[in-house]
Parts: structure tokens; sequence; C-alpha cells
């Protein structure tokens, strides 16, 4: 819901309200957004009278919208297979890690990715990993609940990207373990950097060209190359003054409060 939305919202120039039922509320929660119903509404409400708005950096890959993380490789399958669970025995974040440790925990086979990055300072480089998972995360909570230090590169305005070598099933739990205690970057297995940009090229030894992409929770099969990047434009967000401001993301207010027909108006923004 809240990728739909916001994909809808950023591409029309629109302002987005949030009100956090998901499971995890990685954006919410980052945001400075209430879990309890009642009192997200009622701040929501009061933000939109008062025109209070806040711009949220955006991740695109390949056009689509992304607010906390897309990847491509293993992920998407536990996405998958963490749907099909929550489907059965109901939407709780128990449900929800147990389902993916057992996806984690099951045989895969890597891919041999063609990588080429723009770092902070504009210089492009290329390289090349053998990744059962790519992971690009656009959400410095949830990198920093794992131990990634690119958490702070992701709020001064880039993303954080993860290249997860194929494991066995006891590296796999050793992952899961490290994650768990917030210390996922000592892993050997892992390797992690920042970059403003990042595109997975096709590969002659690759018959297939499309690939299945994960994002915000959905998935979709792209065709390579794959462009991950952060988005020049902003998504701005109805809401007060966020309790613990990331740089980039400082609250503004409008000179006139808006009433909801002009919130929802494309190009109503300041």
């Amino acid at each position: 819901t809240l990728n739909t939305v916001s994909q809808a919202c950023w591409r029309g120039g629109v302002p987005m309200g949030v009100v956090a039922q998901g499971t995890f509320n990685y954006f919410a929660r980052q945001q400075g957004l209430s879990q309890t119903l009642d009192e997200a509404l009622g701040v929501l409400v009061q933000a939109l009278a008062e025109g209070q708005l806040r711009p949220v950096q955006v991740g695109e890959v390949n056009g689509q919208v992304f607010l906390v993380n897309a990847s491509l490789g293993l992920y998407p399958r536990l996405l998958a297979e963490r749907e099909q669970a929550t489907r059965r025995f109901g939407r709780h974040r128990l449900v929800a890690l147990l389902a993916g440790a057992a996806s984690l925990l099951r045989p895969h086979f890597g891919h041999r990715l063609r990588l080429r990055l723009r770092n902070a300072q504009g210089a492009e480089l290329q390289t090349e990993r053998l990744a059962s998972t790519l992971f690009v995360g656009n959400n410095a909570l949830q990198l920093r609940s794992v131990g990634l230090p690119e958490a702070q590169d992701v709020q001064q305005g880039a993303l954080g990207v993860v290249a997860l070598a194929p494991q066995r099933p006891a590296g796999m739990l050793r992952l899961l373990w490290r994650a768990w205690c917030g210390r996922l970057a000592d892993d050997p297995a892992v390797d992690n950097f920042a970059c403003q940009a990042l595109t997975v090229l096709a590969d002659a030894r690759r018959f297939n060209p499309r690939i299945r992409v994960a994002f915000d929770g959905e998935s979709r099969w792209m065709t390579l190359p794959v462009h991950f990047a952060v988005s020049d434009r902003p998504l701005w967000l109805v809401a007060g003054p966020q309790t613990a401001p990331e740089p980039a993301a400082q609250a503004v207010t409008v000179d006139t409060a808006p009433d909801a027909a002009h919130l929802a108006t494309p190009g109503a923004l300041p």
C-alpha cells in the first residue's frame, strides 16, 4: 500500500500522508510517525490543517519508486515466501521473521553481477560480484538495526548497498545471528558500501536478460540493465516536525494552510 500510493503521489507531485499499520513500519518509524491508529490520524489531520510538509528522500529502480529498500536475487524470493506465510498465519513480525529465516536456509545460487556505481564524489567505478542477493537500502533505521554503517550515508542523501556472497546453511545461520545482534557488517560474506547510483549491467553469459526486483515488499520482473539511484526530486510527506530530524529531511511550512482539495492538486507544493 505504501509503495503504491507513494509512487502515484511522487509522480503527480501530490503530498502524501501515512498512517502506519504494516508489519515492520520502517518508513513511519524512521519519520517519527506514531504507529497507534488514533494518534497517527490526529497528527495527520493537524499537519494537514496547518500545511506542514516534509521532504523525504526517494530511491528509484528503473523508474519505480522505493522508500525503504529494493533488491534482487534471494531477497525477492524471501519476500514472496514471507507473504505466503503471513496470509496463512497472520501479519505479525514474528511470522515474518520466521518465514524469512526459513527461506534463507534453503539452497540458493549466486548471480554473477557486473556493477557500475557512482560514489558521493561523482566518480564512476565498475566491478563484478558473485552474490546471492544485492540489497539497496534507502532507510537509515533498517540499515542501523542490523549494524550497517551506511545508515549514516543514507541520512546524508546516499543509498546503502549490501552484496551478500552465496552461503551454505551454516553460513546463513551465522549471518542471521550477526544481523540479529546488529553486527552484520562484521561478517566476511557481506560486502557493503554507499553510492549515489548503481547499475546492474547485462552479462553476456546470462541467457535471460530479465530479473525479478523487489521494492518495499513488492516485486516485478525488470529487464537488465537495472538502475538504482537517489531521485533528484523528493516525496512530500504531510507531517509535523520530526522528533529526531534527519539532515536531509527538515520540516517546512507552507505560507497558507491549504485545505484537502488544494493538497490533492498536482503541483500544489512549495
